[in-house]
């Protein structure tokens, strides 16, 4: 016996069994020999004889509780209610440490059985005997996680294994699920690390990691664990093909994908792994190889009668196909595959999208009730509202097209797309403020939308606030953008800079935009304008110049040209500007535009008829024309034809009513001593254009006229407020405030006359007046004498300046200057 059990520890299990069975022919009775030659038995898988012994032990010794033991641990797969029965034998018979091994056997038992209350019974039981048994906590942690739904409970058992064992990788894997679970993903991420910093080579785990990374947003990292898995030889990962291929294809490893699957359907050649193929052949924009392979997957999927089984595996290869017929442009192919899809597969909510999308491509109308489809059988398709609103939209039928947004946004409440789509359809249906809200709202969500800030940009212009717009349009040049879109804001940002007047600013951007198109001669135009409303018109020359370089038919451009040789001011450039005109009505003869200013330029020549022929011309052309009008109108005033320039002006103020046009007509009602009706029409103009200077002027000229000295004065007052350099208004205002007698006011605007306008002999001539006034003849004699300096040959200067000498006691000096007033005096008679 004791040399059988020698050989039985050493595991020699044949001598060991020789030995037994020479004990039980000489003792039949011997229980422990039985026991021992049952276990040898049931280490060489001979389970039917070592039941056999097992049985015999326990009928030779009932308190044998090895042999229950070892019976119910054969029996446990067998039979596992007879298993069950010889664990609770075993430990009725002995309950100690000694024995721990039975309750460990039954509650994997009763775990088998779905008994887990008994199962954690059992284990709990193992624990109170050895509570260093890890495998009594996992199980215990397992049936709480997975059949208890009690996380928390699990979370402690798992913790106690791994206190017991901080090597255990199990441990860490089953609490990093509990974690997950409660969606502490954060805790199980951590506990995921470890497991994978003991078992680094496991493929499993990276997987799961990369889930919960994911789970967490953190995408970058979730990546970086599938590129870790692409880089894995663990022969159970090498063995599983599908999934190799798809972590290689994730990685843009797209040949080293299809290789794999190549592979693969040589020896297994599945219809679905042959879609699989075409997948990942799609994505390496393979699309011929696509389509063989998903033609493969049809004919192994066809019946005997080379029929397709109306299944959704079937119509999901035809929706593929018709993805490769759109991808290459192949459109009513790529109908006619939708179509082949939505037969067998009636309930295929993406294969009708997809011909919708082809519908709309080929222009037919119906694709409409392909988008309605979808949406009926899938009421949460986004990508259908988004294209149904397209369509609506590409209709001009908006509101329908922002209604469908709507149904998109409540989908996907964060989708840029669908917000910077509804902003763009609110804005063609002039809604701006509304396409302001979400163009703004698409910002929030992606700082860097560049066509959201372009087109909000574009509504802020369109509602003129203008701040707001010149800030987008700089937000916008501070990012990187394509050439297209850099010179569109050049140019949009230079328009809205010449709407706010800053001509300068304008000039910066056109000339930033010729840097990306230098032939465009529009540019060149714009640059032009700018220079000349800055009145730099040598400049403004030259970028007509320019554009008559890229376009030497552009009419615009000889108009320019010829109103910057105009703006000159000598009478070659206005010859130069004339030739400018005629060749602008040379090469198109019905331009107002040209033939108005031809009448100006004329006219500033003294030509008058001509002009008036030109302006006349131009009101044939267009009798709609008031600046023709207006030009005629000036003309007929210059000719001495009042009544006609009244008329002229009148037939204008019937197409338009604009300040200067109402200003042009009180001048004639003036002129005419119509003093009250000349009042009338500038109080008009006034109320039209309350910042039109000029009319304030006229209307306080008439009330000096009629000496209304205070309301004179506060529209001279007003006239300075809006053009604070205009010398005319405070010379007049001085003059007002000298017969309103404010003495030191007078003086003030006097000083500031002078400072405008330091060669102007009127207004020396009138402080000189300001000064006799109050007796102050030494500056009365000092500005009269500054006022024939400029002008020497005035009699009236020499009579104030003789009378101004009398008083001083001049009087040799006043006879001089009454002297010569006389004979200026003559001269001028007798001419």
């Amino acid at each position: 016996m004791k040399h059988g059990i020698y050989f039985f520890d050493r595991s020699v299990l044949t001598a060991a069994i020789q030995d037994f069975t020479a004990v039980i022919k000489e003792d039949p009775s011997n229980a422990q020999a039985r026991l021992y030659r049952g276990r040898a038995y049931a280490k060489q898988q001979q389970y039917r004889n070592a039941i056999q012994d097992l049985a015999a032990a326990v009928h030779l010794d009932p308190s044998c509780w090895l042999a229950f033991y070892y019976r119910g641990c054969i029996l446990r797969q067998i039979d596992p209610k007879r298993a069950v029965q010889d664990f609770s034998v075993s430990v009725l018979i002995n309950d100690t440490q000694e024995n721990f091994c039975s309750f460990l056997h039954r509650g994997i038992v009763y775990s088998e059985q779905c008994q887990w209350s008994l199962a954690i019974c059992d284990f709990e039981s193992v624990l109170a005997l050895d509570s260093s048994v890890i495998f009594a906590y996992l199980n215990i942690g397992l049936i709480l996680l997975l059949h208890l739904d009690q996380y928390y409970e699990a979370i402690r058992q798992f913790t106690n294994a791994i206190e017991i064992d901080p090597l255990n990788v199990q441990a860490y894997v089953c609490r990093a699920q509990a974690y997950h679970k409660i969606h502490n993903l954060p805790n199980a991420v951590k506990d995921i690390n470890r497991a994978i910093h003991l078992y680094p080579n496991k493929s499993q785990l990276c997987i799961l990691r990369g889930q919960y990374l994911m789970e967490l947003k953190k995408y970058e990292l979730a990546s970086l664990c599938i590129h870790q898995l692409a880089e894995m030889d663990e022969e159970s990962f090498m063995a599983q093909p599908v999934q190799q291929a798809l972590i290689q294809s994730f990685c843009q490893n797209h040949n080293k994908a299809i290789e794999c699957l190549r592979e693969a359907t040589a020896t297994q050649p599945e219809p679905s792994m042959f879609v699989i193929l075409g997948k990942i052949q799609m994505k390496a924009k393979k699309t011929k190889d696509a389509l063989r392979s998903f033609k493969k997957a049809m004919k192994l999927l066809m019946t005997s009668a080379k029929i397709l089984p109306n299944t959704f595996e079937a119509a999901e290869m035809y929706y593929l196909t018709g993805l490769c017929y759109m991808e290459q442009k192949s459109l009513l192919r790529a109908r006619d595959a939708f179509s082949m899809a939505v037969r067998l597969h009636s309930s295929y909510p993406d294969a009708f999208y997809q011909r919708g999308l082809c519908g709309m491509q080929l222009r037919q109308a119906k694709c409409i009730r392909d988008f309605n489809r979808a949406l009926a059988l899938c009421p949460s398709h986004f990508q259908a509202y988004m294209s149904r609103a397209a369509y609506y939209g590409s209709k001009g039928r908006y509101s329908k097209a922002i209604l469908n947004c709507n149904e998109a946004i409540k989908i996907l409440p964060n989708s840029v797309r669908a917000y910077f789509y509804r902003g763009t359809l609110k804005y063609q249906n002039k809604t701006f403020r509304a396409a302001i809200e979400d163009l703004s709202e698409c910002i929030d969500l992606n700082k860097t939308c560049i066509l959201a800030y372009y087109n909000r940009a574009i509504c802020y212009h369109q509602i003129k606030d203008f701040r707001k717009a010149l800030k987008d349009y700089g937000i916008l040049l501070l990012l990187e953008l394509s050439k297209e879109i850099d010179f569109k804001v050049l140019i949009n940002r230079g328009l809205l800079y010449m709407e706010l007047g800053d001509y300068a600013n304008a000039c910066e951007d056109f000339k930033e935009a010729t840097l990306l198109s230098p032939d465009d001669s529009q540019i060149f135009q714009a640059i032009g304008i700018c220079y000349h409303r800055l009145h730099e018109f040598e400049e403004a020359v030259r970028s007509f110049d320019q554009v008559l370089k890229l376009d030497p038919v552009s009419v615009d451009a000889y108009v320019g040209r010829g109103n910057s040789y105009m703006e000159n001011g000598h009478e070659a450039g206005c010859k130069q500007a004339q030739k400018d005109f005629l060749r602008a009505i040379h090469l198109n003869p019905k331009c107002i535009k040209a033939r108005i200013c031809l009448g100006y330029n004329l006219q500033a020549l003294g030509k008058l008829q001509r002009a008036w022929s030109q302006f006349t011309v131009a009101i044939c052309i267009d009798p709609k024309c008031h600046a023709a009008y207006d030009g005629r109108a000036s003309v007929c005033l210059q000719m001495g034809e009042t009544f006609a320039a009244f008329q002229d002006t009148n037939a204008a103020l019937k197409l338009t009513t604009t300040a200067p046009l109402l200003t042009n007509r009180g001048v004639i009602n003036q002129l005419m001593g119509y003093l009250p009706c000349a009042m009338k029409d500038y109080q008009q103009a006034i109320s039209v254009d309350p910042n039109y200077a000029l009319a304030y002027f006229n209307a306080a000229n008439i009330y000096f006229h009629n000496r209304q000295f205070s309301q004179a004065y506060c529209y001279y007052s007003k006239v300075l407020q809006l053009d604070p350099r205009n010398e005319s208004a405070v010379m007049n205002r001085a003059i007002t405030n000298t017969l309103l007698n404010n003495i030191e006011e007078a003086k003030e605007d006097f000083e500031k006359a002078v400072c405008l306008c330091p060669f102007s002999a009127a207004v020396y001539f009138n402080r000189a007046n300001f000064y006799n006034g109050l007796k102050q003849y030494e500056l009365a004699e000092k500005d009269i004498s500054t006022a024939l300096s400029i002008q020497p040959n005035d009699a009236l200067m020499y009579k104030f300046r003789a009378d101004i000498r009398g008083k001083l006691g001049f009087n040799k000096e006043a006879v001089e200057d009454y002297k010569q007033a006389i004979s200026i005096q003559e001269q001028i008679d007798s001419m």
